[in-house]
């Protein structure tokens, strides 16, 4: 695990036991799919999601803690079979400079060791967990499915509205952050407001969370993130740093528009293309929009955080908002 809640050592320990838990699920399997995945689950990484259900869990019943952290690894689970699976998707070689699955040992090993995962994670649901519902966790792993869906199909059209972009990261990434921060309070059967409020503010994070991942693929080092700049537009996808410069190229009462002639008919784009891209977008302050729009949805949920009847938890939130926001990987 990275260092990212080194000052919050309860929370710490807490996803320690949840990757006792995840490891302890895959013991039994494959030496090779064991293997491949023991190495994946403990590569590091912030954990937010499972830290999310253990966050949430502190709204409600204490000796239902152990259903919490069950539910937190399923959780975690998921979420490292859909970045196995996004790998081979992209073909990446990397993730935060470590070698993808699909790179150690190819697509097919690492779809069956991806699915395995997912397989695992699911014998751990049960019907019903304090409040919680298992078709809460599964209409979410739809919704992730069907947005990574969309966005395949769509590789090439960078011209998408705000409002797309928005729903199409609502499915990919926001609705398991709303997940995760929700299921802590209903298994642990909180006040039925608070657990409300936590999938708002999941969600608003998950949403200010991917804005911020977007804008590092602009703004970002190399080195650091582990992947080259530019990334997502070569791939054909476009994001929030291109879809606000475009509307602000657009708004200007200049008959040249260099962005827009760009990427209008693309499907893919070469490197000096992409580079190119990234420029022109940050010229026109397609980032500082973006930092805009993060700061709209971190907004939100502090107004929601404030609002929590517990301020341990607020306390947490706040730094962890605050964390996100400052990140540099």
């Amino acid at each position: 695990m990275s260092d990212f809640w080194k000052d919050e050592p309860q929370i710490e320990e807490k996803l320690q036991q949840v990757k006792s838990l995840i490891l302890s699920s895959i013991e039994k399997s494959n030496p090779f799919i064991r293997d491949l995945l023991i190495k994946r689950v403990t590569s590091g990484g912030k954990m937010i999601r499972p830290a999310l259900v253990i966050i949430g869990s502190k709204l409600g019943e204490k000796e239902r803690e152990d259903e919490a952290l069950r539910v937190a690894s399923v959780l975690e689970m998921i979420h490292i079979a859909s970045l196995i699976h996004d790998d081979i998707i992209d073909g990446s070689r990397t993730r935060r400079g470590i070698a993808t699955l699909n790179s150690l040992v190819g697509p097919k090993k690492a779809v069956i060791a991806g699915d395995y995962l997912l397989s695992r994670a699911m014998t751990l649901i049960k019907g019903k967990e304090g409040d919680l519902e298992a078709s809460v966790i599964t209409n979410a792993f739809s919704r992730l499915c069907e947005s990574e869906l969309t966005q395949d199909a769509e590789v090439g059209n960078f011209l998408i509205s705000s409002s797309a972009y928005l729903h199409r990261i609502g499915g990919k990434t926001a609705s398991l952050f709303a997940l995760s921060a929700y299921s802590g309070a209903a298994v642990t059967k909180a006040e039925r407001y608070q657990q409300y409020l936590l999938h708002r503010i999941g969600y608003c994070l998950g949403i200010a969370f991917q804005i911020k991942d977007d804008i590092l693929d602009y703004t970002g080092d190399a080195i650091t993130l582990g992947k080259e700049i530019g990334q997502d537009v070569r791939m054909g996808i476009p994001t929030y740093p291109l879809i606000a410069a475009l509307e602000i190229e657009s708004n200007n009462n200049f008959d040249n528009k260099p962005l827009f002639e760009l990427v209008k008919q693309k499907k893919t784009l070469s490197k000096r293309e992409s580079t190119k891209v990234v420029k022109l977008a940050l010229s026109l302050g397609g980032v500082e929009k973006s930092e805009e729009l993060a700061q709209t949805y971190i907004n939100r949920a502090l107004s929601d955080i404030s609002k929590l009847d517990n301020t341990e938890v607020q306390a947490i939130l706040v730094s962890l908002f605050s964390k996100l926001s400052s990140r540099k990987i």
